[in-house]
């Protein structure tokens, strides 16, 4: 599924929330993200329509079990290009930080596996032959599980 930058922000921000065990409403997102109520509103529909929250106006805001999958791919992608120019390329951190923002939505599903596979070897930080796939959350649990044994490539 392929949605805008912004509603990336919002379902991160909610997942982020939850993830802390806190209550999610509008007045939260919106002073998290500095953006005005009717604005976010506008956006928890966007996002409610299209199966990713469970919404009702006035109400506490929750991922559906897809949000939470999108949310998690979000941060992940986020994480491994954030890796690369960081760690890799040696870009300083707040250009990394930009420039994976910008890179993170225009890679495929399909490069992006490749770009962790090869993330996670260069640095030694796990073994990605659990059959990692982006899409796939179990994946991605087993991925922070399996530190790599000295020795092993």
């Amino acid at each position: 599924m392929k949605i805008s930058n912004v509603q990336e922000e919002y379902l991160k921000t909610i997942y982020l929330f939850e993830k802390n065990d806190k209550k999610v409403r509008v007045t939260d997102i919106a002073k998290e993200l500095n953006k005005t109520k009717p604005t976010v509103n506008y956006a928890m529909n966007s996002l409610k329509e299209a199966g990713l929250i469970n919404y009702e106006v006035y109400g506490n805001i929750s991922l559906t079990k897809s949000g939470k999958m999108l949310a998690i791919k979000i941060l992940e992608a986020y994480d491994i290009v954030y890796l690369f120019l960081n760690e890799i390329l040696k870009l300083d951190k707040k250009e990394a930080e930009i420039e994976a923002e910008k890179m993170k939505q225009s890679l495929s599903d399909e490069t992006l596996n490749k770009l962790a596979v090869y993330v996670h070897k260069t640095l030694g930080l796990y073994s990605l032959d659990c059959g990692y796939n982006i899409k796939n959350y179990r994946c991605i649990k087993c991925l922070r599980r399996t530190k790599i044994k000295e020795g092993e490539k």
